[in-house]
């Protein structure tokens, strides 16, 4: 057992020196040599675990995001509405990528454009975790909560691709600390969204299609029913009474 906890102690170390040195120097530029002294274990050790260095830049966001999504999914079913279920999948990804801005530079500045990584476990498991957002979208279409002509992959596109964009921006600007983070503009953010697909509740009550001269008959009645003294609109009311009997 105490082998065990030694050797993922190990491995960890490894890929948590590896993803520092990755996202400040570039995978090119990064060594084996430098990620050896940082976790403080043998060149020969990190080629046993890995094989070699791009195994061990693709080992990173597979066990990040692996571990990520393990959490979110023990908190969706309990929440009921899948607008709920969808702020709780995109908080995720905004909180792992804010809070860990050596996995979102190397994810974003650099795999996302390779396209080597599109084909390993690592992106398989990125693409499982979006494939979630895109069901949230479907069931909300199909139950009545969004529009039947609302297209799930777009707008799951809308959402992602802004997030994205706002974190490229971030990090190509030297992540500059700012009053409003981007966790605080994802709920104002989802909104808009939302507030554009939602179905369309009818209004309680009368509608009128009147023309324009009728329009302003009624104008006129409405207005002087405002300023009639109570005492008048009593007995226009009770001719009107007496009229009907």
């Amino acid at each position: 057992m105490a082998d065990h906890v030694k050797t993922k102690s190990r491995k960890d170390r490894i890929m948590e020196a590896a993803l520092r040195i990755f996202a400040e120097k570039t995978f090119q530029d990064a060594t084996i040599s430098e990620i050896s002294k940082e976790s403080g274990v043998s060149e020969a050790t990190i080629y046993e675990y890995f094989g070699t260095k791009e195994d061990l830049l693709f080992a990173i966001p597979e066990k990040i995001t692996t571990d990520n999504l393990k959490d979110y999914q023990l908190v969706l079913p309990f929440i009921k509405d899948v607008e709920g279920r969808m702020r709780a999948i995109l908080l995720s990804y905004v909180q792992l990528y804010q809070s860990n801005s050596h996995y979102s530079a190397l994810v974003l500045l650099q795999l996302m454009s390779n396209k080597r990584f599109r084909q390993t476990d690592a992106h398989a498991a990125i693409r499982l975790a979006a494939h979630g957002l895109l069901d949230c979208i479907r069931e909300g279409i199909a139950n009545g909560t969004f529009r039947k002509d609302a297209d799930a992959y777009l707008i799951r596109s809308i959402l992602m691709g802004t997030i994205e964009h706002l974190f490229i921006h971030w990090h190509m600007q030297g992540m500059p600390k700012r009053e409003k983070t981007i966790v605080d503009m994802l709920d104002p953010f989802l909104e808009l969204v939302l507030s554009g697909i939602r179905t369309k509740r009818d209004e309680q009550g009368l509608t009128l299609n009147l023309k324009l001269e009728d329009a302003n008959a009624l104008a006129q009645l409405l207005r002087l029913n405002e300023i009639l003294p109570e005492s008048l609109k009593q007995k226009v009311n009770g001719r009107k009474k007496s009229n009907k009997q």
